[in-house]
């Protein structure tokens, strides 16, 4: 390869431990040079080469020998070569699995379909290059990337190589982002914004904590508050939202609602609570209730009227036509409202885009604090249709990016459905129900994971988006203010209390 540098040389391989193999390989490494977990290199053996990712390195160091240690300490002699890493006993073996092999047809790379030659011991090892990168990875050339967005580049010695990821690919099969609190998930949500701004895409946010309420208005979006300035129509609610919102407890009251309910989204019309309270009168007498039955059941419906989330609902044609960000900042709303708004609002956003023609633009759901929504081992009024979404969105122009600090108590289903992960610094006890979503990634990059860097996370996903799990670096310039930051305690309790001494 032209493109090669001897300066990103860092090694070559040696004949250690029943490697070279077809799996992975050891590397001496040169006095100066370094090997970090995760980063990409390559071996060149000719026209042949094999790309590997590094998971591991160690030293040897025949000075350090535990017998070399205790005779000196007997002997009361200090060590003469202390900080001389060239030392002809003191070296440093890394160690790498072999991801892809290439070669050379017709002056240009091209992967091989499978590995089918062993590293020479010996040959040299290098960095990856940006080039070797966006062809291992499957990403697209500079003028490919129209349809792309960049939120980070590779971890380790490439921090210069950009990761694009492909939109349609990406975002139709969505998106979860984990990692505990500071991680840097909810940074990396902002710039997912600014980039998808940038390709004019619709995003809708069900924003919890009011993290995404300044960038919102930077990028020229709208933020909504539900039950102020933002509702849902009745007949958007399922039976089950519906009954939620009731103090409905007998069985009775509970199946006449659920019917008269039904019979009316049986009607596919828009309807509100006074239709409502007719359908339960008729079916009330159908079911032969008595009237005072029918009267409470219709007394207590009547809260509907009162309940602040339920009204005309939201003209989401006219919105989307005016806005490409939506924020609907829900801090205000109580946790049976917040179900019931996610749920609503998702329905009538896949209805819309399910009718022929489509009735608003393609759309991008952002779902803050998304294990609330899609509880493991269990069930909440916002699942059923988010599954929905999940499960059939792709084919309706409707993508899902999923965020959490808890992938323990978020449905196991979800989490393995999702075509690609961030994973920033997580729990370890977090670590066992991302089993199955870590793609090609090295045990040993896997138990680094709780430890990993604020803005570092692991990037997996399928071959269609990422071919093999990176570690990226999410870039650390935003041009909207960051909404995600931890309230510095003892500073703000100092100037609350000198704001109170002075009042």
């Amino acid at each position: 390869m032209k493109d090669v540098s001897e300066e990103e040389r860092i090694g070559k391989i040696v004949a250690l431990e029943e490697t070279p193999a077809f799996s992975e390989f050891r590397m001496l490494l040169e006095v100066g040079r370094d090997a970090y977990p995760g980063e990409l290199v390559f071996s060149k053996m000719g026209n042949s080469y094999h790309i590997g990712r590094v998971f591991d390195a160690g030293w040897v160091d025949i000075y350090a020998e535990p017998a070399a240690v205790h005779l000196r300490s007997l002997l009361g002699i200090e060590e003469k070569l202390p900080q001389v890493p060239g030392a002809p006993g003191r070296f440093r073996i890394a160690k790498a699995e072999v991801l892809e092999e290439a070669t050379i047809e017709d002056e240009e790379l091209v992967l091989l379909p499978s590995i089918r030659t062993l590293a020479t011991p010996e040959a040299p090892v290098y960095r990856a290059t940006k080039k070797m990168v966006e062809l291992m990875l499957g990403l697209p050339s500079a003028e490919e990337r129209m349809s792309y967005f960049t939120i980070g580049t590779l971890a380790g010695g490439g921090e210069h190589i950009p990761i694009p990821l492909p939109v349609n690919d990406v975002l139709s099969r969505h998106v979860l982002i984990v990692g505990t609190t500071g991680s840097g998930k909810t940074w990396a949500r902002g710039i997912m914004m600014e980039e998808l701004q940038k390709l004019r895409l619709r995003q809708i946010n069900f924003d919890v904590h009011g993290e995404y309420v300044n960038a919102t208005e930077e990028l020229v979006g709208i933020n909504l508050k539900p039950g102020i300035n933002a509702t849902i129509r009745l007949s958007s609610l399922s039976e089950m939202e519906v009954t939620t919102l009731l103090p409905l407890v007998h069985a009775l009251h509970i199946d006449i609602v659920q019917r008269a309910f039904a019979n009316l989204k049986g009607s596919r019309r828009m309807f509100d609570a006074h239709d409502l309270l007719r359908e339960i009168a008729d079916v009330g007498r159908e079911m032969g209730a008595s009237a005072q039955t029918i009267n409470m059941v219709s007394f207590r419906t009547q809260m509907l009227e009162r309940a602040r989330i339920v009204g005309e609902g939201a003209d989401w044609q006219s919105i989307l036509k005016n806005h490409m960000i939506i924020n609907l900042d829900c801090r205000e709303l109580t946790h049976t409202e917040l179900h019931i708004v996610v749920g609503a609002m998702a329905r009538e956003l896949l209805a819309l885009r399910q009718r022929k023609p489509p009735e608003i633009p393609p759309i991008i759901l952002g779902v803050d604090e998304a294990h609330m929504f899609l509880p493991y081992g269990g069930d909440v009024p916002s699942s059923p249709i988010l599954r929905e979404v999940i499960r059939f969105g792709r084919h309706y122009g409707i993508g899902l990016i999923l965020v959490t600090p808890s992938p323990l108590d978020i449905d196991r289903r979800i989490v393995r459905t999702t075509n690609t992960r961030l994973i920033f610094a997580i729990e370890p006890d977090q670590l066992e129900a991302l089993r199955g979503v870590f793609a090609d990634a090295p045990e040993d990059l896997i138990r680094r994971l709780p430890k990993f860097e604020v803005g570092t996370c692991l990037l997996t996903g399928s071959r269609e988006t990422i071919r093999h799990a990176i570690s990226i670096h999410v870039r650390s310039e935003r041009k909207t203010t960051h909404g995600g930051e931890t309230p510095d305690l003892v500073n703000e309790t100092l100037r609350f209390e000198k704001g109170v001494g002075s009042g």
